[in-house]
């Protein structure tokens, strides 16, 4: 579940995205408009939810194993 959290993250992140809108022909000055524009809306606040519930899966799931290694099995 952890590696599904993380590959969420990973296709919502900003950069992602932009490197999606450049893919499609979205010139360039929209596409970091829109990208910033969406980081400081949404991105922010989906990442802290993401991250919390990856802490707190780990915790609940076993707690000798820390964060850093649970990503790093992504």
């Amino acid at each position: 579940m952890v590696e599904k959290l993380l590959n969420i993250q990973h296709r919502l992140n900003p950069l992602h995205i932009y490197c999606r809108f450049m893919d499609c022909g979205i010139n360039r000055k929209l596409s970091a408009a829109i990208c910033r524009s969406y980081e400081m809306i949404i991105f922010h606040w989906v990442n802290m939810v993401i991250k919390t519930l990856v802490h707190l899966m780990c915790m609940a799931t076993r707690r000798d194993i820390r964060i850093d290694e649970a990503v790093r099995k992504f």
